[in-house]
């Protein structure tokens, strides 16, 4: 399955750029993230909930930024496994910088789902995708703007 697409924060490339590369505030911006933990530099292990229709299971996982390239680009991988199914692919981000006080997120990512939790179906799949990024950069922005995800 591969996702993509665009989202637009309100602040500077700098700012989005520190949110992004905090492991602390980010695992508070991730739905569903119950533990994250560093285990080396750019590499770290969690563990998150996702419920897809009627299909709900825990999931641990490692990620890896393999590129970096500060403060405008993170290629990264990840592999995740649950009694539901695993997840595993790459992702990168690209910051864009508009104006002074705004930055444009592209996201791209290709992933493999396996298990039960392909049941549900390839299209139910993408929904939770799209509801999980909306409420990840509405807790971006929140954040950005000072809200109460502040660290």
């Amino acid at each position: 399955m591969k996702i993509s697409g665009e989202h637009l924060l309100p602040a500077a490339q700098e700012q989005v750029w520190a949110l992004l590369d905090d492991p602390a505030r980010l695992a508070r911006l991730v739905p569903g993230v119950q533990k994250f933990n560093i285990v080396a530099p750019d590499e770290f292990e969690g563990t998150m909930t996702v419920a897809v229709a009627a299909v709900k299971g825990t999931y641990t996982g490692h990620i890896k930024i393999d590129e970096k390239r500060q403060p405008e680009y993170y290629k990264a991988s990840f592999d995740g496994k649950g009694a539901q199914g695993f997840i595993r692919g790459t992702g990168t981000l690209e910051l864009e910088p508009k104006g002074q006080e705004q930055t444009l997120v592209r996201y791209a990512a290709d992933v493999q789902i396996g298990g039960p939790i392909m049941q549900v179906g390839q299209r139910m799949l993408e929904s939770v995708a799209k509801r999980m990024l909306n409420d990840f950069f509405a807790a971006a922005e929140t954040e950005l703007k000072g809200g109460t995800n502040q660290s």
